[in-house]
């Protein structure tokens, strides 16, 4: 799916404005990362076996290398980011 077909309820905004994290609790695995100079939506990120669950916030680290995700099991995911974190 490369678009949300829910409400958005998180959203982050990568510290050097280039990416967007927005997802949904209304579903299971409601993620996507938006780039913004292109206005496209991540393709190969998060897939279908990452465990995301259902969502309850995102958030980048300050530098940008890192991106939390929060769910309902209580566990809070993170994900190095090394595109992003390199600059």
């Amino acid at each position: 799916m490369l678009n949300l077909t829910t409400a958005v309820t998180s959203l982050s905004f990568h510290p050097s404005s280039e990416a967007l994290a927005f997802g949904s609790q209304a579903k299971k695995d409601c993620l996507k990362m938006l780039h913004l100079p292109t206005f496209e939506v991540f393709p190969n990120w998060p897939t279908a076996r990452t465990p995301l669950h259902f969502l309850s916030d995102v958030a980048f680290s300050p530098s940008g290398a890192y991106l939390a995700i929060g769910n309902d099991r209580g566990k809070a995911l993170l994900y190095s980011l090394p595109h992003f974190g390199s600059r």
